[in-house]
């Protein structure tokens, strides 16, 4: 992979991490870091023979694009953890990428590029599995086989598509690996054909929609969902009051909440809060009662429960790992 700035200049990556840098760190992976002036950006990379997995975090002072040719066929996801990207891959013309959204697609070889903008930390996880991967899952989606025939890339099923609550499970269970050697390369692989198999559920569905949803309707669906975020320490808003909020009636956010996040929308809102918390009790030293609190829990029982509930372990376990 090769960055450029808009001057044209290259981007050097030297082997290593940043002193400053402070995660996430994939563990056993190579890591490549540019921090000069302009850039401060790490990119991490586990390969195996079947998937490659890579992880790219950083800031730019300037707008950066990457250039990459894709040298094996197979199938790629792309997901957006933080901002967004705009991406080209082949003759599929360019495409905008925002955050808690990703890109899966087959193809063959190709070139391939994405721009950044600048003064915006981003965040982007790209997954590449290959096509005797693909294979395996081919008799459960015999749509594949066809695919993999084509010249062309094709998109599973668009070119951008909202990431729904499984597939971030497991793609966050995929960057918090607690294992190491042997245990880790078993861990990972069964990991990554999970993510895969969801992947292609959700492309080949034909289960029919009861409702379609307007490009007004869908952007304000996603604003109930921010308003949600802010209200992830504190008493949120009822559905009657958010779907005013947001110009909706209840029947539209609901539906269009399940469509979109693939979850009720109290659901929807516990499970981010114990995805906040986890993330708390591993990037932090808070106390647990401090974070239990902060996502809304005066009781710290009552979170613990709801932490069991979730992930299956306790807060205080996790944090022993």
């Amino acid at each position: 992979m090769k960055l450029l700035l808009t001057n044209g200049e290259f981007i050097e990556m030297l082997p290593g991490y940043s002193e400053s840098f402070t995660g996430p760190v994939l563990k056993d992976a190579i890591a490549f870091t540019s921090k000069t002036a302009v850039t401060d950006l790490t990119i991490q990379v586990i390969a195996y023979e079947d998937f490659v997995i890579r992880l790219s975090i950083g800031t730019l002072l300037q707008k950066v694009k990457s250039f990459d040719w894709i040298q094996r066929s197979g199938c790629y996801s792309s997901f957006m953890l933080k901002n967004g990207m705009f991406k080209e891959i082949g003759n599929s013309g360019k495409f905008h990428v925002r955050k808690d959204q990703y890109s899966c697609y087959l193809t063959p070889p190709a070139e391939c590029s994405a721009s950044f903008e600048k003064h915006q930390e981003f965040c982007l996880l790209d997954i590449f599995y290959s096509t005797t991967l693909i294979n395996e899952l081919s008799r459960v989606f015999p749509q594949l086989t066809q695919f993999l025939q084509r010249s062309a890339v094709v998109f599973l099923p668009h070119k951008a598509n909202w990431t729904f609550p499984k597939v971030k499970e497991i793609y966050n269970h995929i960057l918090e690996s607690p294992y190491s050697d042997s245990s880790r390369n078993f861990y990972l692989n069964l990991k990554v054909r999970e993510l895969l198999f969801h992947l292609l559920e959700k492309a080949f569905a034909t289960k029919p929609e009861e409702l379609s949803f307007t490009a007004f309707e869908t952007a304000r669906i996603h604003e109930a969902r921010n308003i949600l975020e802010e209200h992830l320490g504190k008493k949120p808003p009822t559905i009657r009051s958010l779907a005013k909020k947001v110009a909706l009636n209840e029947l539209k956010l609901k539906k269009g909440f399940r469509k979109y996040f693939d979850s009720g929308i109290f659901e929807w809102l516990t499970n981010r809060k114990m995805e906040h918390a986890r993330m708390l009790i591993l990037t932090t030293n808070k106390p647990i009662k401090d974070i239990a609190s902060i996502v809304g829990y005066p009781l710290t029982t009552n979170f613990i429960t709801a932490f069991r509930r979730r992930f299956g372990y306790t807060p205080g376990s996790l944090r022993r790992q």
